[in-house]
């Protein structure tokens, strides 16, 4: 229905009342809008002949006045679910009741991408039903974000500005000196969160009286910290911790009170930011970190159109079309591609070169997949969609113009082969239609004829309708934002090429196809998942075509940082955040010890809950004389009457190190290697420490597995358990930790070296609180 049509139902929600008190009405009141037209499901009305009647006739909503139900009139007009609408109202009623301070603000905890900027408007918009009369809105500290944020709270709050209810201003952009009538609207203000923004901000209330003693809410959108005390940025002296906070004080000062709400979707501050930290003793409390509590926490709810974490590194069988999504690009491609370089790539051998494999694999598969889904859309009856690409490789900006460069020759030698020598392109373009292909299938979708599809992609180059983008400035995001600022997407084929466009937290919509290769020394977890764009409401159908381009390394990263977000988000769930979350590392002598939370470099844990497992994987085995050993050894250690018993045997966790030690040793991985030290550390911990352990350890032993070595990549281990096996091991109650052992058919036909070998895959208890494992951490 379009926006400005409201039928009972909607009229009844906008009012608060029943659709029987609207009935009467138009009965008994003879200036009542007339329908403008009949549906099926009834007569249909003018929005805004409607919201005059209501306020010419002062027909009451609820308690209040019929100017006063705001989010009455927004959920109306945006159609919030139950789900979101409930959590709004839970909000601002612990908003109301709680005592919200800078040291325990209240927290709406969402998933990256996942509609928060929705929620908090929905709050404000409550809230001022509820006797709040200001809002003040803090953003990251860019031009773009605030003016974002402006446009969206403008989008959403239209009817309300409209009517002369509403006053949204950015506070370094005032429109003029305001009126007493202006301010004696329901004011919402944006500020970044940087000391210049604050200054005037206080300034502006200390120049307006009618201002003073307003009941305020104070919203902190993309919170990375659980409280108002933001960290100064590097070479930023107007970014300070102290100077903030005493800003966030006379601002309170100035007001009846400040109602505190944090918005965000990485709350790791709450685990690893405490003021302080005893050392270990033997008790195993000590283990466990409870940090400073919010006064509350709301978990935003996780629409049905959302595509995040789990659908990008989750576990998923060959015939799920997310197993296609992950596409390896090496690092020795990324790495040069962040210095110039013309030895290793030049324009004479960029549709050639090793170098520009998984970036010309990226670029090419993407023209298609555009192809492909707009074939599928007209099939259907459907308007076709315009779609996105992102490259991200890097934030340095001399890399940048290295990589600039490269993409140019690339499109240069692409475009040309298109205008002068298409079969030249047909082995990339069928390379890229069979992957996607595999997906389509998969996910019951139809291709288009292959060569209709070529057809296609030709004539998107020969058309120049793919448009490349360099944005690395607030000033060129600010150029390219659409009405909702989001970017604007001007062709079918949109590339962004940059690196802060990901930082800001810009919406790009459509995104189907993400090369990604930062990869710093520390990788920080919150950081990272701002730069997960391709994250958010995203058609699932596109999901069949979309694809992530990264190395190994950069994959091994985000896949433990989502697994981290899970348990942490998980604990929230449940309630399991009250009993805290442990920290742990293990010495040189391997004994495991408490780990102070401030000290974790987030791209060095290892995250372990009930519902995960950690194992080796990506690897190959070693072979000859070496292996034979090792094996011996091994058979030593694992007893034949433990093997395929189908059942779980108690053993000495000293055992069980002693399998780990060995089976180490059988192993070699190409690109990341696996944390055997955080394997031996949570076996300590669970067997020894957590839950007055007695030291015993739960092993469980199978022969005869047959997984070749191209199915090994799974970090999840869920496939490589296999379905009979993981439910007895994930999903049967057990107090203990749980080894389970598998032993491999060895072969060239399988991928593996000629010797069987046994893989090991570690389960805390179902019971066990979330673990952290530190394998290493800051000085």
């Amino acid at each position: 229905m379009d926006n400005d049509l409201v039928g009972i139902n909607e009229i009844a929600a906008m009012a608060e009342v029943t659709t029987q008190a609207v009935a009467n009405w138009r009965v008994r009141s003879s200036d009542f809008p007339q329908p403008l037209k009949e549906l099926a499901s009834g007569p249909v009305f003018r929005r805004t002949q409607i919201r005059a009647w209501l306020k010419r006739n002062n027909r009451k909503l609820g308690s209040l006045g019929a100017s006063s139900s705001y989010y009455a009139r927004l959920k109306s007009f945006r159609n919030d679910d139950d789900a979101l609408s409930e959590r709004i109202e839970e909000i601002v009623t612990e908003l109301e009741t709680a005592s919200t301070t800078g040291d325990k603000p209240g927290m709406l905890l969402g998933k990256i991408q996942s509609g928060k900027t929705r929620g908090f408007v929905g709050v404000i918009a409550r809230a001022f039903d509820r006797g709040f009369d200001m809002a003040v809105v803090l953003t990251k500290g860019t031009k773009t974000l605030s003016a974002q944020t402006v446009r969206r709270l403008e989008a959403d709050f239209k009817e309300f500005i409209e009517d002369d209810e509403f006053l949204v201003v950015d506070i370094m952009n005032l429109p003029g000196t305001l009126r007493r009538s202006e301010l004696r609207r329901k004011v919402v203000i944006v500020a970044k969160k940087q000391a210049r923004n604050l200054d005037r901000l206080i300034e502006f209330i200390d120049a307006h009286e009618d201002l003073h003693d307003r009941k305020v809410l104070l919203v902190d959108d993309e919170a990375d910290l659980a409280s108002v005390r933001f960290v100064r940025k590097t070479g930023d002296p107007n970014i300070n911790q102290g100077t903030i906070a005493d800003q966030i004080d006379k601002l309170r000062d100035k007001t009846q009170g400040i109602a505190f709400l944090q918005v965000t979707a990485t709350p790791y501050s709450l685990y690893l930011q405490p003021e302080g930290y005893d050392d270990a003793t033997n008790n195993s409390s000590s283990y466990v970190f409870k940090p400073k509590r919010p006064a509350f926490t709301k978990l935003l709810p996780i629409h049905s159109g959302y595509v995040g974490g789990d659908d990008y590194f989750g576990p998923f069988d060959t015939d799920d079309p997310r197993s296609k999504l992950i596409v390896e690009v090496t690092e020795q491609e990324q790495d040069a591609l962040r210095r110039a370089d013309k030895r290793r790539i030049s324009s004479n051998n960029v549709l050639e070169s090793d170098n520009v494999i998984g970036l010309r694999r990226a670029i090419i598969t993407f023209v298609v997949a555009v192809g492909v889904r707009q074939w599928q859309q007209r099939e259907a009856g459907d308007r076709p969609k315009k779609y996105a690409m992102v490259i991200h490789n890097d934030i340095q900006r001399a890399a940048h113009a290295w990589q600039d460069q490269v993409i140019d020759w690339i499109f240069s030698a692409i475009v040309d082969a298109a205008e002068n020598d298409p079969d030249r392109l047909r082995p990339l373009f069928d390379g890229a239609f069979d992957d996607l292909e595999t997906s389509v299938l998969a996910d019951k979708g139809r291709m288009p004829p292959r060569d209709e599809a070529f057809d296609a992609f030709i004539d998107a180059l020969q058309s120049d309708d793919v448009v490349v983008e360099k944005v690395n400035s607030d000033t060129d995001v600010m150029a390219l934002l659409d009405a909702n600022a989001e970017l604007k997407l001007r062709t079918p084929y949109n590339i962004w090429v940059g690196g802060n466009i990901l930082d800001r937290g810009i919406t790009i919509p459509n995104l189907i196809s993400f090369y990604y290769g930062r990869n710093p020394k520390t990788m920080q977890a919150d950081t990272v998942l701002q730069h997960s764009r391709m994250y958010g409401n995203r058609d699932r159908r596109d999901l069949a075509v979309t694809r992530f381009y990264t190395s190994r390394a950069v994959y091994d990263r985000l896949y433990t940082i989502n697994a981290l977000e899970n348990s942490l988000r998980n604990a929230f769930e449940t309630g399991a955040h009250d009993a805290g979350v442990v920290f742990i590392q293990s010495d040189a002598a391997r004994r495991v010890r408490p780990c102070a939370p401030n000290k974790i470099l987030l791209s060095d844990v290892v995250a372990v809950s009930p519902n995960d497992m950690l194992l080796p994987s990506d690897f190959q085995t070693k072979g000859g004389a070496v292996m034979t050993k090792i094996q011996t050894e091994l058979d030593r250690l694992i007893k034949p009457e433990w093997r395929s018993i189908d059942d779980f045997v108690l053993v000495d966790r000293k055992i069980a190190l002693a399998i780990i030690d060995a089976i180490q040793q059988s192993m070699e991985f190409d690109t990341v290697e696996f944390e055997w030290d955080a394997m031996r550390g949570l076996i300590d911990y669970y067997a020894d420490v957590a839950q007055g352990g007695d030291g015993k350890i739960l092993l469980w032993v199978e022969t005869g597995r047959k997984l070749s070595r191209s199915g090994s990549g799974d970090k999840s281990g869920r496939s490589i358990l296999g379905t009979a096996l993981r439910k007895k091991v994930l999903d049967e109650p057990r107090s203990k930790p749980a080894l389970i052992l598998l032993q491999q058919e060895g072969g060239r036909d399988l991928g593996w070296t000629a010797h069987k070998f046994w893989w090991p895959l570690f389960a805390a208890p179902t019971d066990a609180e979330p673990c952290v494992f530190a394998t290493k951490v800051a000085a």
